[in-house]
């Protein structure tokens, strides 16, 4: 069974100044780093019409229940791909957000939205977190997605943080 989330957030700059910072691989990076990543590495392109930006974080699972941080060890790969489509006549954006941990039946799917919101726009992830493990896999998604949460919020701080200076 899947964990269902929502996570809104006002960024102080339209949609398509926030849409470049969240395809700028030095902000990747920086994101990156931020979160702990102890090894990490990002790719922007485009596919089918699509940007497609890929990162992948190797981290810590010293954070975790122990019952996960057991079935993964120290380290965990976190792969993360999303998937922007072009801008709409006002803006706005849609996109797609899959993240996974590599070895582990975790996978987060999201979708992305910034929409023009007065003098900014609004980052919108809607989405649900599944761990597929019997018996543990719903106490496992109540106790990652609060980390996952704040992990998305530190994001949007930095972008905050990036577009006001």
């Amino acid at each position: 069974m899947a964990t269902p989330f929502s996570e809104r957030s006002p960024l102080p700059a339209p949609p398509a100044a926030v849409f470049a910072l969240l395809t700028d691989p030095a902000f990747l990076a920086e994101r990156a780093a931020r979160s702990g990543a102890v090894e990490h590495a990002e790719a922007v392109g485009t596919e089918d019409g699509s940007t497609v930006v890929r990162s992948s974080r190797t981290v810590s699972t010293s954070g975790l229940p122990r019952v996960a941080a057991g079935y993964l060890g120290a380290t965990a790969v976190v792969e993360q791909v999303e998937r922007w489509g072009p801008p709409a006549p006002d803006g706005s954006r849609e996109g797609s957000l899959e993240l996974t941990v590599r070895g582990a039946p975790v996978r987060m799917r999201a979708r992305a939205h910034l929409r023009p919101a007065g003098g900014g726009c609004e980052h919108e992830l809607t989405g649900t977190l599944e761990v597929q493990v019997p018996l543990f896999g719903g106490s496992v998604e109540q106790a990652a997605l609060p980390g996952l949460l704040d992990l998305v919020r530190s994001e949007v701080q930095l972008a905050r943080e990036r577009l006001a200076g």
